[in-house]
């Protein structure tokens, strides 16, 4: 995502993660540039396709379970749940957004 191969950017300090991240790990790093030391976040290798088959296993037993509720006469809309769920666990792979979100944070709070 950064249009450069990893090495040409960044150095690992470490070859071992020093923190697990949501769906990655976390590495410290230095950037090539300017020597500066810095965490960097990987995430785990085919996320996105591993992600959108659990969810969509998920929608389809959430119907499964949707026509069982009715039959009990229960209200319960399991794959509104995980349509929900999916937006969320979405945004949370999208690592660009949350680079985007770290810089404008910098920039709101850089003075403070």
């Amino acid at each position: 995502e950064l249009n450069k191969q990893f090495g040409e950017v960044f150095e690992l300090v470490e070859p071992e993660p020093v923190a697990a991240a949501s769906i990655g790990q976390v590495y410290k790093g230095r950037l090539l540039k300017n020597g500066q030391t810095v965490a960097i976040k990987i995430q785990r290798p085919n996320t996105e396709e591993i992600v959108a088959l659990d969810l969509f296993v998920l929608r389809w037993w959430g119907g499964v379970y949707n026509g069982i509720f009715r039959l009990l006469g229960r209200d319960i809309d399991l794959q509104s749940v995980m349509d929900d769920f999916g937006t969320l666990l979405y945004q949370e792979i999208d690592y660009v957004a949350e680079a985007a979100n770290a810089r404008r944070f910098t920039e709101l709070y850089a003075q403070d």
